[in-house]
């Protein structure tokens, strides 16, 4: 489990019609207890951070280099004549470094769209919500049911950084994560900030992450 800290408030859009979030430019670095740290503040990554901090649009391009270095090693190992043990080495780390790339890509899409579902469920897009639910959440609990339950809630989400802080990914499965993550509750008719760590199963379903809409509908407990 690697954990991720959001120094910026939720402002994310979505497309409408589609699944996928529409960003500001989002910094990324990792400090030396394997903390992922998220900002659209430069000047708020620590300078000796800074010269490793990436882009969404850097961290995509670094992928496809990763993609293009197993490739070369696949094809270094089928050039090669040499020994049982050295082929098996190659295939280790090949593999490792496959398993390394798959983890982060999963970490960093998992908290892409839970960002997404808390900015939809903070600006009360229900409909659009409802299309991140999983499919088995969905069989018995119609969008307009859904919607309605949710307008029916008494407690909503607290506005500005209160939102959403510290998220955790934990990936289980290449198509399984759970993740973690402190999120702030609001009275609707006014009261106090909750703020309640609460875990979430995302699942991958038809190329895109999604959560258990009973979780959104029963929170807080």
């Amino acid at each position: 489990m690697r954990r991720v800290v959001l120094t910026f408030a939720v402002m994310i859009a979505t497309n409408l019609g589609t699944l996928q979030p529409i960003h500001a430019e989002i910094y990324q670095w990792v400090d030396e207890k394997g903390t992922i740290h998220f900002t659209e503040d430069y000047g708020a990554i620590p300078e000796k951070y800074r010269n490793q901090a990436t882009t969404r649009k850097e961290r995509e391009e670094g992928s496809a280099v990763r993609t293009d270095e197993k490739s070369k090693i696949r094809s270094k190992g089928k050039q090669q004549t040499g020994s049982s043990e050295g082929r098996v080495a190659d295939r280790k780390m090949e593999q490792e470094i496959q398993k390394n790339v798959d983890k982060k890509k999963i970490e960093s899409e998992v908290t892409d769209a839970l960002l997404t579902i808390v900015s939809l469920w903070q600006n009360g897009k229900y409909d659009e919500l409802y299309e991140y639910g999983t499919n088995s959440s969905k069989v018995s609990l119609s969008k307009e049911e859904f919607g309605r339950r949710m307008l029916g809630k008494k407690w909503g989400l607290a506005p500005s950084w209160q939102t959403i802080r510290d998220v955790e990914v934990d990936v289980k499965r290449p198509a399984l994560a759970y993740a973690r993550a402190k999120i702030g509750y609001k009275p609707k008719q006014g009261g106090k900030t909750n703020i309640r760590t609460e875990t979430y199963q995302m699942v991958l379903e038809n190329k895109a992450w999604r959560i258990n809409l009973s979780k959104i509908l029963s929170a807080p407990k």
